[in-house]
């Protein structure tokens, strides 16, 4: 029965499985390395850190050792060395998806294809990679959905009013009155109501959490999966437009590949690449 539960997010023949988790292993390094030079630039871990710049130069040497198959295994231990370091000294402010990062890490490292005797690891580490993106996903709704912040916008209001880049996304769909108001509030202890009487706004937030229960379930059917992934995905891009946590979109994204019939990472590889190459370019 339990296994059974456990195929649900999909069963692929230990060949194809291998070719996205070295796929997913490149991808999960690329993000490392990169984050590495962009967040230590800030607080708290550039206050944080005892020496910033070797904790990048690290991770792009994992990154390089950990592109082929060879050196993958050193290279994963010690990012996932790293990436522990960087959760211990930036705690407790650190970002949920280097949690996630340090567990994939982990899970990464428990395959082994040249020495393995059980023909399912690279299967099973795909199959948990899968459930714990599902998980966090479908977690995402329901910590909405308790919050009862989403219910009436309260939440997407409070965020206009204090970022500018939800405020570029959601004006439009703010009175002017309204907006003035909510620009004028900042976010000191007192601050508000951050309320507006803007039905789009209140539909947007509403949709969010529900889409954020329903499509994880979506994604355990073979039916539904390839539409669920591709509109969890555009849900992902619509929430980066004002969030733009880019790296946890990263992760996110790399995790809703991976439920798809063929590896999708690998070719996506070099627009990663490129991508975070022209952010790091951005604030030189």
């Amino acid at each position: 029965m339990g296994e059974r539960i456990f195929d649900r997010v999909g069963i692929d023949d230990r060949d194809l499985a291998e070719r996205k988790l070295d796929a997913f292993r490149r991808w999960a390094l690329v993000l490392l390395a990169f984050e590495s030079v962009i967040t230590v630039r800030y607080t708290p871990y550039s206050s944080a850190l005892p020496a910033p710049g070797i904790f990048a130069l690290a991770f792009f040497l994992c990154l390089g050792l950990g592109w082929g198959r060879r050196f993958a295994r050193p290279a994963l231990a010690t990012a996932a060395v790293l990436e522990l370091g960087l959760l211990f000294f930036a705690f407790p402010d650190n970002a949920n998806h280097q949690v996630l990062a340090l567990v994939v890490l982990l899970l990464l490292l428990l395959v082994d294809s040249k020495t393995s005797e059980e023909p399912a690891d690279a299967v099973v580490c795909l199959q948990s990679i899968r459930w714990i993106v599902l998980g966090g996903f479908f977690w995402a709704g329901v910590a909405k959905l308790l919050s009862g912040h989403w219910f009436d916008a309260g939440f997407l209001t409070w965020r206009v009013a204090i970022d500018p880049g939800f405020a570029r996304v959601f004006a439009w769909m703010i009175p002017g009155e309204e907006l003035a108001r909510l620009m004028a509030l900042g976010h000191e202890p007192g601050a508000g109501p951050f309320r507006v009487s803007s039905p789009g706004l209140v539909l947007v937030s509403n949709l969010t959490w529900i889409a954020e229960l329903l499509l994880p379930v979506g994604l355990l059917f073979a039916s539904t999966r390839r539409l669920c992934v591709a509109l969890s995905l555009a849900l992902l891009v619509a929430i980066q437009l004002g969030a733009r946590e880019v790296f946890f979109a990263g992760w996110m994204t790399a995790g809703f590949l991976l439920f798809l019939e063929r590896d999708r990472l690998t070719p996506l590889l070099p627009v990663l690449v490129l991508f975070f190459a022209f952010q790091i370019g951005s604030i030189v």
